[in-house]
């Protein structure tokens, strides 16, 4: 049933023609020949774009520059004018229920004026920095598509609707809005009568894939996760829920399994995480870790029913809220107001549950996860999987509940324990499927549960990438089982690594990931004054940094030259003085994002 809702197919691959006045994309992939009867224009000067009828009118190649690409992930409106976004480099990846999935590995901007003479030299500066933005973004990786199958949909979902006017419908249109991260750039394009199949939509996040023997049988066993465009962002910018009920770091795990035997048998499992849904920030200001703050004047039991007004919209069934965060020190403030706003709204279809991780699992005692396992063991059986059979007389089976996972980034922890929920549907799934014996878990099988582990690991650091700047903490425990020294040492460099990352390069950021979801727009006559200012624009920022600077300056070369007590103390006094300064006022310190602020 799944299948036959993926009739509009969008095309794989296009000749992009540059001419000085126009675009055309012609379609390369000429399967079922109306492909070949029609390509899209793109006026330069004027904007317009159209489906032009080929057997009228012929793509002009006097004049062309002509380039293989892979599709077209939209257009955006820079200083100079539009430019087109596509796609020139992309891999297979795999195959899920037989559709290719793809993963973006390269693209280009390409602006619709061929030079900026038009432009002054601060429309030069920032049309080159809003470039160098959307750059940033492709660069971060983690862009799938597939022309032939919504991604951006569980499966479950696809068969609940499998309704006929679905199909009518475009790829795009019938899309998840949550996560197709281009729906801005499309949306130009998407106006285009006839211009269905050059819509491609692309989510982000992770997609991973391996086949394993097990038993004799073979199985394809597949993770995909869709990270939300709503209250996107990275780290300490985005945090809680906004006023919809939206949540940070908002990502949607689907776990699939396949085999044939001889007909297609698929279960899937959906999992979520996301920021803690209250009203909460946790703005960087130089701190090892910020301390969390929560205003007295919002209302935390109206974004906490928001919250989950919304997932009962899009998931149904009932909600296990998984809190890993710790219950004692700067965790407590926001772990705790969430407690007592879960008792406080008492909705009927969520569940609070409390596990403080670091707790339970310190000293590396990392087997005590299996305490969390039985605390959930009986919701884990009794809200089931997703099971699409291959017998229209045998009926497919529903997931009847969903565990909402978090810690305070919605990362580390949390990937620890969504493949621990993971591994324990796996085998019940598999059980099912008569691949796993009845007394055998996924955890028996060494080469199951070594692809499991890998892939999870991945997710974790793919995930950990795309919110927080360096791969997930606590990897070695979902890739290998244990946890280690080394492992502990690399999460120390990760530990450091963010926190560079964090106060001093997540506020351009944040402002990339804005402009490329449309967050931001660009306006040629109203450009931000805020984006010329730099970390020594404030002249008290300035001479601090100068001065603690140039005292340490001193006191080395007291130390190594001058060999001079007192002057030597004089001038580490005037740097720690300083760097307290400096610190006290960490915020203004700290590159945070000037285009979009909460």
């Amino acid at each position: 049933m799944v299948d036959s809702l993926l009739s509009m197919d969008i095309y794989e691959s296009f000749n992009l023609y540059s001419h000085p006045e126009k675009f055309f994309l012609e379609p390369t992939d000429l399967g079922g020949g109306a492909a070949s009867k029609h390509y899209l224009e793109i006026d330069r000067h004027t904007n317009v774009m159209k489906i032009i009828d080929s057997r009228k009118q012929r793509v002009p190649i006097a004049d062309t520059d002509i380039k293989f690409i892979y599709g077209i992930l939209g257009t955006i409106k820079l200083v100079s004018g539009y430019a087109l976004i596509v796609i020139t480099k992309a891999s297979l990846i795999g195959q899920v229920n037989n559709h290719n999935i793809w993963t973006i590995q390269d693209a280009e901007i390409i602006p619709y004026k061929k030079t900026t003479l038009h432009l002054t030299e601060k429309q030069i500066r920032y049309n080159r920095l809003f470039t160098d933005m959307l750059t940033h973004v492709l660069s971060i990786g983690g862009f799938y598509y597939s022309t032939t199958l919504d991604i951006s949909r569980t499966f479950q979902w696809l068969q609940e609707n499998a309704v006929p006017l679905f199909k009518t419908r475009s790829m795009l249109d019938r899309a998840s809005e949550r996560f197709i991260w281009n729906g801005h750039l499309l949306s130009q394009i998407r106006q285009v009568p006839g211009a269905e199949r050059y819509t491609l939509p692309v989510i982000h996040g992770f997609i991973g894939q391996n086949r394993v023997n097990v038993n004799g049988k073979e199985i394809k066993l597949t993770i995909i996760s869709r990270r939300s465009i709503y209250r996107a962002g990275v780290r300490f910018y985005k945090r809680g829920v906004d006023v919809d009920g939206h949540a940070a770091n908002f990502v949607e795990t689907e776990q699939i399994v396949e085999y044939t035997n001889p007909d297609k048998h698929l279960t899937s499992f959906v999992q979520l995480r996301g920021s803690i849904p209250l009203l909460w920030t946790q703005k960087p200001n130089l701190r090892w870790q910020p301390m969390p703050t929560l205003k007295p004047t919002d209302d935390q039991l109206a974004a906490f029913n928001r919250a989950f007004s919304w997932h009962k919209q899009h998931y149904g069934g009932k909600h296990v809220i998984v809190n890993l965060v710790n219950q004692k020190g700067r965790e407590k403030k926001v772990g705790g107001e969430l407690e007592r706003i879960s008792r406080q709204a008492n909705i009927e279809f969520v569940r609070y549950h409390q596990f403080d991780f670091h707790k339970e699992c310190h000293s590396m005692q990392w087997h005590r996860i299996d305490l969390l396992r039985e605390q959930l063991s009986q919701e884990i059986s009794s809200f089931g999987y997703f099971y699409l059979s291959p017998n229209s007389m045998e009926t497919s089976r529903f997931q009847r509940g969903f565990f909402r996972t978090n810690c305070m980034d919605c990362l580390d922890r949390t990937n620890v324990v969504q493949s621990m929920l993971a591994r324990e549907s796996l085998t019940e799934q598999l059980r099912m499927l008569g691949i796993l014996y009845s007394e055998q878990k996924v955890q028996d099988i060494p080469l199951l549960e070594d692809a499991f582990k890998q892939m999870w690991a991945d997710n974790g650091d793919e995930c950990s990438r795309q919110y927080a700047g360096t791969g997930a903490l606590k990897a070695d425990f979902t890739r290998h089982g244990r946890r280690t020294y080394v492992g502990a040492m690399k999460d120390g460099v990760n530990a450091v690594s963010r926190y560079v990352r964090n106060n001093f390069g997540d506020g351009y950021r944040q402002d990339s990931i804005d402009l490329f979801l449309g967050n931001f727009l660009v306006d040629s006559s109203d450009l931000p004054v805020s984006l010329e200012s730099s970390i020594l624009s404030t002249d008290q920022n300035g001479l601090a940094l100068i001065a603690a600077l140039f005292a340490m300056s001193m006191t080395i070369l007291c130390l190594l030259v001058a060999d001079n007590f007192t002057a030597t103390i004089f001038w580490m006094v005037i740097f720690f003085v300083c760097m307290m300064f400096i610190f006290l006022n960490g915020e203004e310190f700290v590159n945070a994002p000037k285009l979009k602020l909460d």
